[in-house]
Parts: C-alpha cells; structure tokens; sequence
C-alpha cells in the first residue's frame, strides 16, 4: 500500500478573559492551509467573534466563502449546532473545509467548556483514581462514551 495523500487538522483553545476562550483551528494538506477562530462567551455558551484565513487553496473562487464564517457569531454551543455550522458555511456557497474546522473547534470548545464551568481545575488535572474521576463526571457526561455508560 502506498499512502498518498495526508492532512493535519489541529486545535488550540486558549483562555481570553474570565469570561472567553478563544479557539483555533487549522488545516494543513497538500492543497489547502486554512484557519478558523473562534470566541466563546463562556458565561452565554456562545459564539461571540468568528474569523477564518485561507492561505492556500486550490482555486482562488474558494476565498469568496470566507465571508460566510460571520454567520457563526450568535450561535450558542448547544444540540444542533452541527446543523446550523452547515447551514452557514457549507452547500453550494460555502465550503466543506470550514464546515469541519467549525465543528472540531465547537466539539472541543465544548469540551473545555464543561471543564472550566462544571467541573473545574480537576478536568484539566485529573485527582484520584480513575473510577473516582468517572464517578465526579458522570453526572454530566451520562451515556456519551463508554466510561460514562449507564450501568
């Protein structure tokens, strides 16, 4: 087997303020290097600024879809927000890439989110043994992975 093609998706959150983070998201491959950032009002659980770059891509026309990224401000990080990121970026005027950036820079915003407004430093510093960590997030979490399965 030959490999032929390969790209790196990567994403940072960083804390702002008390009340923000701010996440980046990038993607490099072989045809695109391209950026989405995100800020989180932590306290709304919303999408307060939105910006994206594109420093290459394979066809010039595909730099008309970055203005679409403003459509993403307002947007609580709640279900359904998959949705609505498609709604606003992608289909026949936008573009799949920032679809996908939009939603991993989301999935681990929201992740973040729960550590730094539900459960605290713990989430990021893990204390005791691994069934007392499941046991404190669960309550949380309940049946979105394994660790976290009802019974």
């Amino acid at each position: 087997m030959t490999e032929i093609y390969e790209r790196n998706i990567n994403i940072t959150v960083s804390r702002q303020n008390e009340k923000e983070i701010l996440t980046r998201a990038s993607m490099l491959d072989l045809n695109h290097h391209m950026r989405v950032e995100l800020t989180i009002d932590l306290r709304l659980e919303m999408i307060v600024n939105a910006e994206a770059r594109m420093v290459k891509v394979p066809y010039e026309l595909c730099q008309l879809a970055l203005a679409n990224i403003k459509k993403l401000v307002g947007l609580k990080i709640k279900r359904g927000i998959n949705k609505k990121i498609v709604d606003a970026l992608g289909r026949s005027e936008g573009c799949t890439h920032l679809v996908d950036l939009s939603m991993e820079a989301v999935r681990l915003s929201a992740n973040v989110m729960v550590g730094l407004t539900k459960v605290g430093d713990e989430w990021f510093h893990p204390v005791g043994s691994e069934k007392e960590q499941i046991a404190r997030v669960k309550p949380i979490l309940n049946n979105s992975c394994l660790p976290f399965k009802e019974n």
